[in-house]
């Protein structure tokens, strides 16, 4: 899984890593070019912090390598991987300012004061708090206690910049304010940055790259985009985003017609190239590119009839969701002007066209 094999400036390689039996990571590869932002995205226990900290040296691997330009990692201690670590739970010194915690790293690394004192200046301007340097952990909100820690990440010019959830312990608005810095802040600097999240839309909004990772196990890697509109497994297409996944057979996959259950539909045929008919396969159409009408004004083209079930403001859009006669759910989202016409227990048409289905073949994991 790598940008570029080539450009690979963090190299991963058949890593494994047991706790008490239980396989947190099972031989996964990795790569990561210079300078680029790559997001660990999957639920709880999927193994992306487990990677992030045998990359950071917290835990020592069963198996495999981890190289950063060329030289081996995995045999050197935490302290000298020069790596900058940021925490959920910001992890400042409570006795120290928050120019003295920038500082930490570089006093240990025994910089020259005058070029210590500059660092401090030139990173508290960075991160948004130039005149914060004096004030303590308790004098900050959370917001401004993790931009206090990235810039303690950054003071010793890190190889490498390793982020472990942390915008989790903030609130809404602060968090889309900080990822949006952390990104400003990375291309700004152009360093290798490793962001692990549980949260979809953080990976999506501000990565070069996501990997979505299951059970120790990577099962795709991608740009946001193609993780998005083209999930490789069943999976990936549940867990990013809200997709209809429509189960199915081929029935003429030279005409692109398959049977959801509703019927047959016409998709693309170029989506189901080399597939055989009787093929199993799931069409996953994202809620944004599902149409809407009254049963008077249907198109007869991939259709699915149903009643209205749910429907939920979103700001600009409304999430609208439906049953089909046969049970298949469907969700689909609107503008907010147009959804609230749109009431729970009446009929409606949800349509779509061939081109917005994008087929994964095989069964059900």
């Amino acid at each position: 899984m790598a940008a570029d094999g080539d450009k690979a400036w963090v190299r991963i390689q058949g890593l494994d890593k047991s706790f008490d039996g239980l396989h947190a990571l099972q031989n996964l590869d990795l790569e990561i070019g210079r300078g680029e932002f790559v997001s660990l995205l999957g639920p709880s226990g999927c193994g992306k912090t487990t990677t992030l900290r045998l990359i950071a040296g917290f835990e020592t691997a069963d198996a495999g390598s981890v190289t950063i330009a060329g030289q081996s990692v995995l045999a050197k201690p935490a302290h000298q991987r020069g790596m900058g670590v940021v925490f959920q739970n910001y992890a400042l010194f409570p006795h120290l300012n928050a120019a003295e915690n920038i500082a930490f790293g570089m006093r240990i690394a025994r910089r020259p004061k005058a070029e210590i004192e500059q660092r401090i200046a030139s990173l508290l301007s960075l991160v948004g708090l130039p005149r914060a340097g004096e004030k303590y952990p308790d004098q900050l909100s959370g917001g401004q206690q993790q931009r206090v820690a990235i810039a303690r990440a950054l003071a010793i010019n890190p190889q490498m910049l390793l982020l472990d959830e942390p915008l989790s312990a903030l609130d809404a608005v602060i968090r889309h304010e900080l990822r949006a810095a952390i990104r400003e802040i990375q291309q700004r600097l152009g360093v290798t940055t490793l962001f692990v999240t549980h949260d979809q839309e953080e990976a999506l909004a501000i990565s070069d790259r996501v990997i979505v990772m299951r059970d120790g196990r990577i099962e795709q890697a991608g740009t946001p985009e193609e993780v998005y509109a083209r999930p490789a497994t069943r999976f990936v297409a549940d867990f990013i985003g809200r997709g209809n996944v429509l189960e199915g057979t081929v029935v003429d996959p030279r005409r692109g017609q398959v049977d959801l259950g509703d019927g047959h539909f016409a998709l693309d045929p170029t989506s189901l190239t080399g597939v055989g008919a009787g093929a199993a396969i799931a069409v996953v159409v994202r809620p944004e590119l599902m149409t809407l009408r009254s049963p008077e004004a249907a198109c007869h083209t991939n259709e699915l009839t149903g009643r209205i079930t749910g429907s939920a403001f979103q700001g600009g859009s409304r999430h609208i969701d439906l049953e089909t006669g046969s049970g298949l759910r469907i969700r689909a989202s609107v503008p907010a002007a147009l959804g609230g016409t749109l009431l729970p227990g009446s009929p409606i048409v949800a349509s779509f066209t061939p081109d917005a289905a994008h087929v994964i073949v095989g069964a059900a994991a």
